[in-house]
């Protein structure tokens, strides 16, 4: 999320994810996509976000706190039993997703002294229980690396039609665009360690550095549709700073 306030967060591997807490003001930032789905607390609510395909606005209204858990790519669709495609470009309550069993998970979180806790402990009991298919992070991280989707369906034993298919129950889009998501984010990760904008391209794949601006442009800032989207957040639930 750029334009944050104060932005942090600790990796959870119990929970096959990342826990992170954005202290924001009530102007507008955008969030930009990377391949993963969230749990948000908000205090009252847990949310789903879905992956989102491109950038979009987050338009809190008022400032607070936002507490999340960002699962790696292709975790919490299994956990909720529910295809990502169902959910991309969407922030919908965990009560329409599973049912009255978010109602536990909300309570054992305004019951917590340290909710960011309470909620890897909750994600990683889940995860234990559900022994998790792992066919979608090798193929997230073979994406990542820079192989092809020929080469990558090659080492999984998929046709290339088949992945294609596979990736949007996972991932919520496509093997290509997932692949595009991120490398779009190493190259961040380049840049922000200091790399030229050329030597971050050519490391993360990228023709050059024209074609790293190009998918900037296409992912990275939010198109009409996008920037029209609501998170979701209820009116009111916001954590307070």
């Amino acid at each position: 999320m750029t334009g944050a306030r104060r932005y942090e967060e600790r990796t959870a591997p119990a929970a096959y994810g990342t826990i992170w807490r954005n202290a924001f003001t009530g102007d507008e930032s955008v969030i930009v996509p990377d391949g993963c789905m969230d749990l948000l607390w908000t205090g009252e609510t847990l949310l789903v976000a879905g992956a989102d395909s491109c950038a979009r606005v987050f338009a809190p209204g008022q400032g607070g706190c936002l507490l999340g858990l960002r699962f790696w790519p292709g975790v919490l669709p299994q956990l909720l039993r529910t295809g990502a495609d169902q959910l991309v470009d969407s922030v919908v309550g965990l009560d329409s997703v599973i049912g009255r069993d978010a109602r536990r998970w909300e309570r054992r979180l305004a019951a917590a002294e340290h909710p960011d806790l309470a909620l890897v402990d909750l994600a990683a009991d889940a995860v234990a229980d559900l022994a998790p298919d792992r066919r979608p992070f090798h193929v997230a991280a073979d994406l990542s690396s820079g192989l092809s989707i020929a080469q990558v369906a090659e080492r999984t034993g998929y046709s290339s039609r088949q992945l294609q298919r596979l990736a949007g129950q996972w991932y919520g889009y496509g093997a290509k665009h997932l692949q595009r998501v991120l490398r779009l984010r190493r190259a961040d990760r380049l840049l922000a360690a200091g790399r030229t904008r050329a030597g971050a391209a050519a490391a993360a794949g990228y023709s050059d550095a024209s074609h790293l601006w190009r998918d900037q442009q296409a992912l990275d800032e939010p198109q009409p549709s996008a920037a029209n989207r609501s998170t979701g957040l209820p009116s009111g639930s916001v954590m307070t700073a």
